[in-house]
């Protein structure tokens, strides 16, 4: 006779039991990375722009520009829902790279999807039109004449405060295994941004 639990055989108990042991022993051995969506994915990069990192955050890593911290009691709303998908720590938003400035982002598996994700705030201009550059991942244009607080305007910001702006965009990471990503100067001022976050798709 079979014996059952909670509605199952104990057999089948058994192989859950057997199953469960098996990922274990392989998340323990390497083999698996927990929390990870593709095992043979390596995981992502985050780098807080202009500052020294904290938490999941790495320090800054760029070329070019210079770094730049918004002023004590300067008004903003850095993870605002209507522009930020995927909010970061708040003291990450705190400082930011003005100017061109590159980045190569090492370490990535070649051939494999990751979304680059891009923070933005500008606590120095007030007014949409005074800060449009340009964005390029891997030599291709992905944002031209980006204005972030026309970006936050148009979500409903009502311009009195800095408001945070994300821009997301996929890509598949050559056979150098390095991500690419490069801010300049557009129709009015320099590039602004606050950080990058690399990671794989889900």
């Amino acid at each position: 006779m079979t014996s059952t639990l909670n509605g199952l055989s104990t057999s089948v108990w058994t192989r859950m039991a057997a199953a469960a042991a098996l990922v274990l022993s392989m998340v323990l051995g390497g083999l698996v990375t927990a929390g990870t969506a593709h095992a043979d994915v390596a995981p992502g990069v985050s780098i807080d722009l202009g500052g020294a990192g904290g938490g999941d955050f790495i320090a800054d890593t760029g070329t070019g520009g210079r770094p730049d911290t918004i002023p004590a009691g300067a008004p903003s709303l850095p993870n605002w829902g209507r522009t930020v998908a995927h909010p970061i720590p708040a003291d990450i938003w705190n400082t930011s790279r003005v100017g061109d400035s590159s980045y190569s982002i090492p370490g990535l598996t070649p051939g494999a999807d990751y979304q680059v994700r891009l923070y933005f705030m500008d606590w120095y201009y007030t007014h949409s039109g005074q800060r449009e550059f340009d964005v390029t991942i891997d030599g291709a244009k992905v944002l031209t004449d980006f204005d972030i607080i026309g970006t936050a305007v148009a979500a409903g910001a009502d311009g009195q405060e800095a408001f945070g702006v994300e821009k997301d965009f996929p890509v598949t990471v050559d056979a150098s295994g390095a991500v690419s990503i490069d801010f300049t100067r557009g129709s009015a001022n320099q590039a602004q941004v606050n950080a990058i976050v690399v990671t794989p798709e889900s």
